[in-house]
């Protein structure tokens, strides 16, 4: 099922996609994670507020026996500088016909944004610290609180530091270091050399007397 059906679903329930607020009714419910149509509402907003902020649904990319079961994840790339775009993980999953559409059960379960750069051989890079909407209070909070962290994502992507030898972007390591996120002081070779992590150093214990 698409968006729009996702759409259609929404108004039903008087919640309109195009409006910036809910219902009073809404407004008064909290969310609930072991309630059903709780985690439908929050969905279909979560869906409406990425579709007018003109986020798209990216196609899986890997094989599933049930793809209606994958995360839902969206992104934008227009209006940003080449290579870039803004991820937005939205725990949703179903497609309306095998599963309905609805936020994953999980209470501790959190929406993620973040700002990425691909490379020019297809790898992705995080651009800035990775960012978590907990699924917790009113649903209508929880939706601005995503969309003011697809904000921060889109001001890092317009705003990040550039590689002073090729003007590519400047990626954060799991050391947090800066580099280059195209690795151009590596050549190609080096670039597409496997990850060999370090072994640990094992130390020798010796029978005490």
């Amino acid at each position: 099922m698409g968006l729009s059906s996702s759409k259609l679903g929404a108004q039903l329930i008087g919640a309109g996609l195009k409006s910036t607020s809910l219902t009073t009714r809404e407004k008064m419910s909290d969310y609930d994670p072991n309630v059903p149509m709780l985690r439908q509402l929050l969905a279909l907003q979560i869906l409406g507020k990425l579709e007018d902020a003109g986020f798209a649904h990216e196609p899986l990319t890997h094989k599933m026996d049930r793809p209606y079961m994958a995360e839902r994840i969206y992104a934008r790339h227009e209006g940003l500088p080449p290579g870039m775009k803004v991820q937005v993980f939205t725990t949703v999953i179903g497609d309306g016909d095998n599963v309905p559409i609805e936020v994953r059960a999980s209470g501790k379960d959190a929406i993620r944004v973040c700002a990425v750069y691909v490379t020019k051989d297809g790898k992705t890079r995080g651009l800035g610290k990775e960012t978590r909407v907990n699924r917790t209070g009113n649903i209508e909070d929880i939706v601005e609180r995503m969309l003011e962290r697809m904000r921060k994502a889109w001001m890092t992507c317009k705003t990040v530091n550039r590689c002073r030898d090729c003007n590519s972007p400047v990626f954060i390591t799991k050391r947090n270091k800066q580099a280059c996120a195209e690795l151009c002081w590596l050549n190609e070779e080096e670039k597409n050399k496997p990850y060999n992590p370090p072994r640990k150093k094992r130390f020798r214990r010796y029978r005490r007397y």
